[in-house]
């Protein structure tokens, strides 16, 4: 093989490198800062593996020196962008007995009945389960649950439910918080449903332009939306004080700068235990789909999940997750 054949190789292999680099740059920075680099936030960020399955296996046939820099760019993507993660506590402490179960399901409001999600319940077990966008104004669930309703907000437990206070994002509910009492006594749980980032990337977005550049100061204030709501939420729930659990579809990805500014200070069930990727939505654009993990279980320092996994598909464009918890 030519060396000038293996210079460009290598010249693309580095461009790589520090083109992923430079996109971790941007989501962590700007991600939802303006509304062109939130395209790279919550876009297809699998397509991304596209050039290294091609410099892989150019490496180990020609240019085995390129080795170390397309691992690099392997590890770079695999974790810090599209978010893999590796629970080491849990596999050095091994399983742990819970305290309590949790889980969150946005079940797309007519997606999901109140028999399958009974179903689901009877499977997963959880003591609390957080429910967003329910559609029906008569979903029953089985009498031994108590439930707590605000529009399309639901609050299901095994235990009382002793008080309830409501977070609005006018016309809607955006937080539903529930006192609860519990054997393990009381504790605050805190159903979320946030602004999406769909409002502001349709109103740039057109299947025949591709990009709507004179929306972009609608969409830019669609982003400015969430910030606020984000603030305004966080600050609503430090009124509450004691242990509390905040579950729900945040519509944020964790590396979101939105995210790292208003709900980082919380445990995130799936960081401290699960395994993988934890994709929760799945978003289809005409045959491609794709996606994303945007609900969370997050937690006060009275508790840590000792295990967090995605529950089954029952026909959400999101999938439920449980986290198992114990009280520190």
């Amino acid at each position: 093989m030519g060396k000038w054949l293996k210079r460009i190789i290598g010249f693309f292999v580095i461009a790589y490198l520090f083109l992923l680099l430079l996109i971790l740059i941007i989501l962590r920075y700007f991600g939802d800062e303006w509304w062109l680099s939130s395209l790279l936030l919550y876009g297809p960020r699998n397509l991304y593996w596209l050039p290294w399955l091609i410099f892989l296996p150019l490496t180990f046939l020609w240019n085995r020196k390129l080795i170390l820099p397309v691992g690099i760019s392997g590890f770079v993507l695999l974790f810090p962008i599209l978010g893999f993660n590796i629970p080491f506590e849990k596999l050095l402490k091994g399983d742990q007995p819970a305290a309590f179960r949790v889980l969150t399901y946005n079940i797309q409001r007519w997606s999901v009945s109140a028999l399958e999600f009974s179903e689901l319940l009877d499977r997963l077990r959880p003591d609390f389960a957080a429910v967003q966008e329910c559609a029906p104004s008569r979903w029953q669930l089985p009498s031994e649950w108590h439930i707590q309703r605000s529009q399309s907000t639901i609050v299901v437990s095994r235990y009382p439910i002793i008080r309830t206070e409501i977070s609005h994002r006018k016309p809607d509910v955006n937080g539903l918080y529930c006192v609860i009492d519990t054997p393990n006594g009381l504790i605050g749980f805190c159903c979320v449903d946030l602004l999406t980032p769909r409002r502001a990337l349709t109103k740039v977005l057109d299947p025949e332009r591709i990009l709507k550049f004179e929306e972009a100061d609608g969409a830019q204030r669609k982003i400015e939306d969430r910030w606020k709501e984000s603030e305004a939420l966080s600050d609503w729930l430090k009124r509450f004080p004691g242990p509390k659990i905040i579950a729900g579809d945040f519509n944020l990805t964790i590396d979101s700068p939105i995210y790292r500014t208003y709900w980082s200070g919380y445990g995130n069930a799936f960081s401290q235990s699960g395994f993988g990727f934890g994709h929760t939505k799945y978003t289809k654009i005409n045959i491609f789909k794709y996606h994303s993990r945007i609900d969370h279980v997050l937690t006060t320092p009275h508790f840590r999940a000792v295990n967090c996994f995605v529950g089954p598909d029952f026909g959400s464009d999101h999938l439920p997750l449980v986290a198992d918890l114990v009280r520190n």
